[in-house]
This record gives structure tokens, C-alpha cells and sequence, in this order.
């Protein structure tokens, strides 16, 4: 039997509403307010349904003795105006939702469409609730947890950990189906999620005895995906070095080296824009700052960096051995974690290196912010230009600890997105127009809000680890985290061969942050010569692609992440291929070769109908239907195509250039966005916008905002004539009244 609560909105008025209400008092029935509606089944679970001003729908299923110990921190969403409306067949009605009552759950409905069927049950142990999906078949985001870009057919307990030799996993509870719904749940810790194929498509169970999601049914997975960030405020743009490349080892261990790696660069002629220091540039953990006797000379290290326009990225961690500086005063302020019995928690661990114990940092502490804003603060002082957050998830934090009055499952998923919210606006109150740059192992919900890129953690030196770095930077980004990247070359193994470092340095030039790191050497000098050059050869088209790939980050801040699934593209994208090749912006397709060559010398490449170009080579494809290319490999492939009717700003030589790709019959937009780089003013209106628009061979160009970010000239360059010397050039004002091609 489902008991109906007749008030959900059967009463249309106020005195039809206060009849009711007092005639269900008068017989004894349980209600609550009227704000959302209800029902009750036999198998003793419950369902609460509410409709919300962003046009998503809560639902709320709730089991034998429910807990919800995080409900200040979950995901809100304001209600809307007005309610579900209940027919006379029992269902309930709201704009283009409709909920059908089952025995023991509910089929959801958006317009004529079936969305799904959900069944509710509690064994007294965990409440579960499983969703068929009637048409939906693919699944995407839930942020950096599956090693395909589909989630279909996995399984997931969603709880931050970074697995050695396998990679980070994050979760943001955040999906959208290949038919448009979108759905997040504020999951508890521990909470698992089936991805199944057959008729139960998903099952959600919690031994909180509470689940609870929002569903929103979108026009498109872009769409859906562009709405989920506007949420969770994730936009941002990382101060513009953030996208050269960057540098990084396990580890440098004085000044005298890193000065010997960057003149090692210059030797070499490759371009670096950052460096970064692991464990060494500090003595004991948690002391925040140059303790480390090798780095005692930080001040002219930063002089040096500063001479030659190199940016300097130190790690941090969470844990604070009793030896470090920070200990006592993080004793005094009570900033360091309790148990369950009230003492300061203090176990040893791996981080404590020669130290005995140590504990780990309370980011919603009281004086927290202060703490984080007067060390961080005074690292930017001392010449640091951006932060990397290590062992955030937090790593191997004890059952028994506490955060304030939370329990460490039920708070763990928002340890990193609190440690970092510390970091971010404490920063800000003493450097409010410094644009930050955090290198993150771990996030949560809207971490992406405080310039956060993450990473997908210490990933092995294999063939297999680089194959799965697609799935995870799409489904990343899709999790509103649009600034992603990996270990260049691998993490876990000294020895990165030749082969696999080229093919990963090939891959990460086209990722939103691109940095080579590992345990050994990641130098591209440190390679024979051949894959130096190689090397050398995609970091200088890094660099020269600087001004499309920034102008890139800016459309972050409108929904729409840096990487992005060929189903951005079309829905009729081969599922083989969602895992092997993605769009980079509006108008690179890259589908890196992630295969050694002893193993195949073929490479295959999906391309939807129309017109593309090898970027590389400037052969021309054409189809009216969607085309498998088969690609013969050597060291020196890059496969990246170009869409026709694409307009790709691009920096060399001192040259603005304008690369375009006009077509019979296609009408294209791109915008470039510039502004200076470094502070927090673009978010203000400090910053230039030049809409260049490519009608068939017509081009002309709209410009608003500061004329001193604006470039004053550009060399046009198209297929059959992409020698800068021969490119046209022209002004802007000249561009402003259009030219023919």
C-alpha cells in the first residue's frame, strides 16, 4: 500500500489548504509541511520529492533510522515557487516532470520521454534503491574515478584515495546520461554506486539509510554540463604561465640544482615555464616554508627564477609532525584533529620520515583561515608562485579522527574542498588580487571555484596508465574540475622508456595543464637525442597554440570544460572511440598514440562527416558520412585533426597569427580572449575579447574590452599557405570591416 499524502497539491487555495490540513489532524495522519511531497511504502521506505528554482527535482529516499550527519555542508538547492501537482491516476505533475507512483518506488517522466524506473528497499542493514534506465545507455563524469569515459559496467565506493601505481580517485557525484539527464547525489562517505548493464542499469546503496539526488532532465550534455558548473561556481582562469609547461620530479633537493635544471632548458633551447620542488625544500613536514639547509638560499634562487621568467611551485602537505615549526602554534590554536576521546590525534606514518608522530591539519577550525592565509601568505612572499596540495583525500587519515564535530567517513569527502577553501580565501585576505595557482591531488564539489587543477595522482610507467589518462581527464572535467592533468612520463618507476615518455609528452601538450613528473628523470634532455628533439618539437607547439588554448580556459568560466568527449561533437560517436580520442576546445581533435609500436603500427581515428585537416600535415579528409582514418605510426605522428570552418589564434616569432580553415557552405565563430595574466582584475571587466568570425572565405572580427590586451596586427594564414612570410597581414580595424581570403 503507498499512503498518499493529499496535500502535496491536491488544495489550490489557502482555505481548501487549511480545511485539509486540519482534517487530516483531526484523523491522526502523519504530515509535514508543504513543501515537498510524499510517499510512503509498505517495505518501510519513504520518498521525498521537491521541485527546485534551477528546474531539477530532489529526491529524497529515506530508510529505517536515517543519518545525515553532513547536511550543512551537502549541496543545496533553493525550491521552486511552486509544487507538483497530483492527478486523478495518482501521478504527480510539475512543469515537465511527471512522477508515476509504484509499489514500492517511481518512474520518472520529462515530457513524453521515460527517463527511468527506481525501486526502494531497506534490509535494516543499508538502504538501496535501484534505477532502470530506459534509454539511457551511456554515462559520464562522477569526476576522476573510471578508467573509461563511460561508466557503464563499474562499480564505485565514493571515498577519496589515491591508490599507488593506479591513480587519485575523486569522486564529485555528479553524472549525465547520453541523453541529457543530469544527476547529483550528496553522497555520504562510503556510499557505493553500480554502473550495471541489464536491467538494473544503477544501484545506489547507503548504510546512512538516505539517499538523496537531484535530477534535472537538459536539452544536451553541454547543457547539462555548463548548468552543473554555474552551480558549483567553478569559474575560474589559472594565471596564464599555468599553461606553458611545467617541470617537476620527485624531487630536486637544493637551489645549486634547480639553477643547473633550468640552465639545462636554456642550453637546450626548450621552452619552461615553471618548476616544481617536492619533499626536499623543507626539513620537517608541516613546516611550510625553507627549512631545508639545501634551500637556505631561497632568496636569490627567487631572484634567479625571476631573471629568467621561470614560476616556482612548492608541495604542501595536511600532516604536521610534532617536530615541524608549525606544531606548537597549531597546538595552541587547536587546528590539529582530535579523536574520538578529545586528545590530539598523533599516529606515525610514512610522512613522518625521521620525525616520530605527527597529526593532521582541521580546516574548518576556527582560526583555520588565519592559519592558512599567515603561511601561505608568507610563501608567496618568499618567492613561491603557485601551490601543490599533496595527500589531501586525506591520505591515510585514522577511522577514529574528528573534525570539529564531525566523524572523519562522514566529513572525508570535503576534507580537500575545505583545506583548499582555507588555503584560497586566506590568501586573498591579505593578497586579494593575487590569482592563485593550486596543484590539488584531491577535490571536492565546487572545488573547482578556487583555481584548482587537478591531477590524476602517482600512475604507473606503463602503456595501460597512459591509455587510461583520456577517460580520466574527460570525466574530470565533466565534474566541473575542467583544469586537469598527469605525470608526464609516469610516476611510479624510476625509469620512464623512450617510447612511452614521447607518446605521453605527445598526449599531455594537448591536456588543460601539462607537466612532466615522476621518480625518476622527466627531462626531455635527459632522453637520447632523437626523442629530444621530438620533445622539443610539441612543447614549441604548446606554446605557440598559448593563445587558443587560453582563450580556451576563458570558455571554462561559461560551462564548457578544456577537454571535452567526442560527444560534445555528435552522439553517434562509436563507444571504442570515447575512450581513445577527445576534442581539445572548438577545434582540435586529438587522438594520441597510446599503443607501442612493436605491438601495432596502425592507428585509428574516428572522424564525424564533414571536412577535417591533420594539423600537422595540412592533409585534407573529406566525408559526407563519419570515416574510420587508419593511420600508419612512427615517432613523429601527433594526430590531431582540425575542423573545418575552425579559427585557431596562435603566437610565434613575435607574430599574432590567425590559422583558419575556411570552408564552402560553414559559418564559424571563435573568440580570443586576453587579459594580464596574473591578477584577479579579468573577473571585474579588466580584460580584451575579439570575436573572429570565418564566413566561407570572409573574415572579420568584433572587439570589446581594454584595447592595451588587444594585438594590434595578425598574419592570416590557411591550408596551402601557412609559411609566416607569406601569410597576409592585417590590422584590426582592417579585420573590423571584414576581408575576403
Amino acid at each position: 500500500m503507498i499512503e498518499f499524502f493529499i496535500f502535496i497539491k491536491l488544495i489550490y487555495n489557502r482555505d481548501m489548504k487549511k480545511l485539509i490540513l486540519n482534517a487530516l489532524i483531526a484523523f491522526g495522519l502523519t504530515f509535514n509541511a508543504f513543501c515537498f511531497s510524499k510517499l510512503q511504502f509498505e517495505n518501510g521506505t519513504t520518498l521525498i520529492f521537491e521541485p527546485c528554482s534551477d528546474g531539477s527535482v530532489r529526491f529524497e529516499a529515506i530508510g529505517q533510522n536515517p543519518k545525515n550527519p553532513v547536511k550543512d555542508l551537502e549541496l543545496k538547492k533553493t525550491k521552486a515557487d511552486s509544487e507538483f501537482v497530483q492527478n486523478d491516476d495518482n501521478s504527480f505533475v510539475w512543469q515537465n516532470y511527471e512522477i508515476i507512483p509504484l509499489e514500492d518506488g517511481y518512474t520518472l517522466k520529462a515530457g513524453d520521454q521515460e527517463l527511468y524506473t527506481s525501486r526502494l528497499s531497506d534490509d535494516g542493514k543499508i538502504i538501496r534503491e535501484k534505477r532502470t534506465w530506459k534509454t539511457a545507455t551511456g554515462f559520464y563524469g562522477f569526476g576522476q574515478a573510471s578508467r573509461k569515459a563511460n561508466l557503464s559496467n563499474q562499480s564505485f565506493t565514493i571515498y577519496n584515495e589515491s591508490k599507488y601505481g593506479d591513480h587519485a580517485y575523486i569522486f564529485i557525484p555528479f553524472y549525465v546520461t547520453n541523453e541529457s539527464t543530469a544527476v547529483y547525489y550528496n553522497a555520504n562517505g562510503r556510499d557505493k554506486i553500480y554502473f550495471q548493464n541489464g536491467d538494473d542499469s544503477e544501484l545506489y546503496r547507503s548504510e546512512y539509510h538516505r539517499i538523496e539526488c537531484y535530477i534535472r532532465q537538459e536539452a544536451s550534455i553541454k547543457d547539462a554540463v555548463a548548468n552543473f558548473y554555474k552551480e558549483t561556481e567553478s569559474l575560474c582562469i589559472l594565471p596564464e604561465w599555468a599553461y606553458g609547461y611545467i617541470q617537476s620530479k620527485y624531487g630536486y633537493k637544493s637551489s645549486e640544482e634547480v639553477i643547473e635544471l633550468i640552465e639545462n632548458f636554456k642550453k637546450h633551447e626548450i621552452p619552461l615555464s615553471a618548476v616544481v620542488l617536492d619533499l626536499y625544500w623543507f626539513k620537517h613536514m608541516g613546516d611550510i616554508f625553507w627549512t631545508a639547509p639545501a634551500f637556505s638560499n631561497y632568496s636569490e634562487l627567487n631572484d634567479y627564477m625571476e631573471q629568467n621568467d621561470i614560476k616556482l611551485i612548492t608541495i604542501t602537505e595536511p600532516f604536521f609532525t610534532t617536530e615541524s615549526r608549525s606544531f606548537q602554534e597549531l597546538q595552541k590554536k587547536e587546528l590539529l584533529c582530535k579523536n574520538k576521546n578529545g586528545k590530539t590525534a598523533l599516529w606515525r606514518d610514512w610522512w613522518c620520515f625521521d620525525d616520530k608522530i605527527g597529526g593532521i591539519f582541521n580546516p574548518i577550525g576556527k582560526n583555520a583561515k588565519a592559519f592558512m592565509s599567515k603561511k601561505y601568505s608568507a610563501m608567496i612572499d618568499s618567492g613561491i608562485d603557485g601551490f601543490w596540495t599533496d595527500l589531501g583525500e586525506p591520505e591515510g587519515a585514522k577511522d577514529d579522527l574528528k573534525y570539529g564535530k564531525y566523524d572523519e567517513q562522514d566529513f572525508h569527502n570535503y576534507y580537500n574542498y575545505y583545506w583548499t577553501k582555507a588555503l584560497y580565501e586566506g590568501v586573498h585576505d591579505t593578497k586579494p588580487d593575487q590569482r592563485l595557482f593550486i596543484l590539488s591531488r584531491s577535490a571536492g564539489t565546487g572545488s573547482g571555484k578556487f583555481n584548482v587543477s587537478v591531477w590524476s595522482g602517482d600512475v604507473s610507467v606503463s602503456w595501460p596508465a597512459l591509455k587510461n589518462q583520456i577517460s580520466y581527464g574527460l570525466n574530470t572535467g565533466i565534474s566541473a574540475l575542467p583544469y586537469w592533468g598527469s605525470d608526464v612520463g609516469g610516476f611510479v618507476q624510476p625509469n620512464s622508456p623512450e617510447e612511452l615518455y614521447l607518446r605521453w609528452q605527445q598526449f599531455g601538450a594537448f591536456t588543460p595543464v601539462y607537466r612532466a613528473h615522476g621518480t625518476g628523470n622527466r627531462e626531455p634532455f635527459k632522453f637520447s637525442e632523437k626523442i629530444e628533439k621530438l620533445v622539443l618539437s610539441v612543447i614549441k607547439t604548446r606554446y605557440r597554440l598559448l593563445p587558443y588554448i587560453y582563450s580556451t580556459a576563458r570558455q571554462t568560466m561559461d560551462g564548457l570544460p578544456m577537454m571535452r568527449g567526442m560527444y560534445y561533437e555528435t552522439k553517434s560517436t562509436p563507444e571504442q572511440f570515447l575512450n581513445s580520442q577527445y576534442m581539445f576546445g572548438d577545434a582540435l581533435l586529438i587522438s594520441p598514440v597510446m599503443d607501442e609500436m612493436a605491438d601495432s603500427s596502425d592507428h585509428k581515428v574516428w572522424l564525424p562527416a564533414g571536412t577535417w585537416y591533420n594539423f600537422f600535415t595540412m592533409e585534407k579528409i573529406s566525408s559526407d558520412r563519419d570515416k574510420v582514418l587508419n593511420m600508419k605510426v612512427s615517432l613523429e605522428t601527433v594526430p590531431v585533426f582540425v575542423k573545418s570552418g575552425s579559427i585557431i589564434p596562435m603566437k610565434e616569432e613575435n607574430n599574432n597569427i590567425l590559422f583558419v580553415f575556411p570552408e564552402k557552405g560553414i559559418k564559424n565563430s571563435f573568440t580570443l580572449y586576453k587579459d594580464d595574466g596574473k591578477t584577479e582584475a579579468y573577473k571585474k571587466g579588466d580584460y580584451a575579447e575579439i570575436k573572429f568570425t570565418l564566413d566561407e572565405n570572409k573574415l572579420y572580427a568584433e572587439s570589446k574590452g581594454k584595447e592595451e590586451f588587444m594585438p594590434k596586427e595578425f598574419c592570416v594564414i590557411y591550408p596551402g599557405n601557412t609559411d609566416l612570410s607569406k601569410g597576409r597581414r592585417v590590422n584590426l580595424k582592417e579585420l573590423e570591416n571584414g576581408i575576403e581570403l
